[in-house]
């Protein structure tokens, strides 16, 4: 069977790539793949494995990948522990494509990289002699760590980048590194890329160090389980790229029945340029010309919105976020031109505004109500990782208690939207700005953000006390019917035990990089 895959994938190699960008360029190419996973689970994993090497050389070879400068796999796409393979070191410059000593999966991806000229990005799990320098942790019982691992091949099948996914998402048998691992390379059109996984997204190391370091465009993995209200996949896809204004390459894998979809491209604070949520799944390439980050005034070529209807999108299984010990109010049922609330949770007030219609619904359908919620504190995710959250938010429900909140109708043909906001405004102060990252945080009924041109994102940076705080509004700019959720999103990036006040010098200093990181993100 390895033989023939190998046959297959060498002699779709035949066809070389003939367009490359180059630095002097104002774009470069860019592809993202949804990947399939239906029948990971049905085959033993060796199998698994083979098939994924010649649907990988399908979609590597095809006529729609020829422009793509760098393309790009999900999370968990080639291989399980089972099939785990040693990577080269970067630092090695080691091009695999012939080395037999390396597993096959590797010197394949290392080929098609190289016959077809790309810069190529595969998530694998990797394995590696244990213990490496510098980690005097115990070793497993074989004496191999494995890791959920980035493979990048440059265009001439060299491996030159390989991160190690530090936050890892319920599962079982993999390590971590010691530390968080920085990963970042450079490409021949000009361009420096860093690369992380999945549930990495919304911790500080490395995404958010990657930011502060000045990278501007990010290659993003994953096998995202999207969860309402403010984490399905490319809800919070587009709010990362677009609270950081960086390009965003985000590949996911496709698997709605067990909640997995989500791919997009994404540039900066102009959002998506192509964006996916499927209620299927599905296998498919999506190409994108993308500005680079150094350039202004450029033309964003946005595809057309890629939007399936609520009753389509039942197909997505989806988990509901820990928001019962929020603090949270519901929104009366009666139509009202000014109608304002404030509400509070260890210290966080947030003022909500509102102009809104109550719709007229049959007796025979089903209809959201909405809650104002706020959140300041602890938040567990997953089980096994803890962080500070702090939330204004307006959420959709499906019946009049909290318990309802972030839980769509089983059967979307049966709901009528029942409140039109005319307008709506959230505004929050957040303490420990130098350490807050927040986002606008918006989906709707199709399980997709807003557009960037549909809202008003402003934070503003100032002192009390000699404490670093940021002021936040978010305002919808016209009437929405279909909203489940719109909210001010943030995480604090501090020890869960830390208490301590920062100086005088300390909070200065802060405030100038957190000034100059807004001052960046809005040029």
């Amino acid at each position: 069977m390895e033989s023939i895959v190998r046959f297959l994938v060498l002699l779709g190699c035949l066809t070389f790539s003939s367009q490359i960008s180059t630095p002097a360029d104002d774009y470069y190419w860019a592809g993202v793949v949804e990947f399939d996973y239906t029948d990971k689970e049905d085959l033993p994993p060796a199998n698994y494995t083979a098939q994924a090497i010649q649907r990988y050389a399908s979609i590597i070879n095809s006529v729609e990948a020829d422009p793509v400068d760098i393309l790009v796999f999900p999370e968990y796409g080639l291989s399980s522990s089972e099939m785990a393979s040693f990577v080269p070191d970067p630092r090695d410059r080691i091009a695999p494509c012939n080395l037999l000593h390396y597993e096959p999966v590797v010197r394949d991806m290392s080929c098609l990289a190289r016959h077809r000229r790309k810069y190529l990005v595969v998530n694998l799990v990797e394995k590696a002699r244990c213990p490496e320098p510098f980690d005097d942790r115990p070793c497993p019982s074989d004496e191999l760590y494995r890791f959920n691992t980035n493979v990048v091949f440059d265009r001439h099948g060299t491996v030159i980048g390989k991160y190690r996914k530090f936050n890892l998402y319920d599962e079982g048998g993999l390590n971590i590194t010691a530390i968080p691992e920085i990963v970042s390379f450079e490409t021949d059109f000009g361009v420096t890329f860093g690369t992380f996984t999945c549930y990495d997204l919304i911790f500080e190391e490395p995404a958010i160090q990657m930011v502060r370091n000045g990278v501007t465009d990010f290659i993003f993995t994953s096998m995202w389980f999207s969860q309402l209200p403010f984490l399905t996949a490319v809800q919070i896809q587009q709010a990362w790229a677009y609270a950081n204004n960086v390009n965003l390459l985000a590949s996911g894998a496709s698997q709605p029945d067990l909640g997995s979809t989500g791919t997009g491209i994404y540039a900066g604070r102009r959002g998506r340029i192509v964006s996916v949520m499927n209620h299927k799944a599905e296998e498919k390439l999506y190409v994108a010309r993308v500005p680079k980050r150094d350039r202004f005034g450029l033309p964003l070529e946005q595809q057309p919105k890629i939007q399936f209807t609520p009753s389509e999108m039942d197909d997505l299984k989806l988990k509901r976020d820990a928001i019962d010990i929020y603090e949270t109010e519901l929104l009366p049922m009666e139509s009202n031109s000014s109608y304002r609330k404030t509400l509070c949770q260890n210290g966080l007030c947030c003022d909500f505004a509102l102009n809104y219609t109550v719709l007229e619904v049959e007796p025979d359908q089903d209809f959201y109500r909405y809650r104002f919620a706020v959140r300041e504190g602890r938040r567990v995710f997953n089980g096994n990782r803890e962080g500070l959250i702090s939330v204004c938010a307006i959420m959709a429900c499906s019946g009049d208690t909290l318990e309802t909140c972030a839980v769509r109708f089983p059967n979307s043909s049966t709901v009528a939207n029942s409140v039109l906001f005319n307008g709506l405004h959230i505004e929050g102060v957040f303490s420990g700005s130098a350490q807050m990252f927040t986002l606008p945080n918006s989906v709707d009924t199709s399980l997709l953000p807003l557009e960037v041109d549909k809202f008003e994102y402003i934070e503003r940076v100032f002192t009390d006390d000699f404490e670093l705080m940021k002021e936040i509004q978010f305002r919808l700019l016209e009437p929405r019917q279909d909203l489940l959720t719109f909210a001010i999103w943030g995480r604090k990036f501090v020890r869960m035990n830390s208490g301590c006040k920062a100086n005088k010098i300390s909070v200065l200093l802060l405030f100038v990089v957190t000034v100059f990181s807004i001052i960046r993100s809005k040029i």
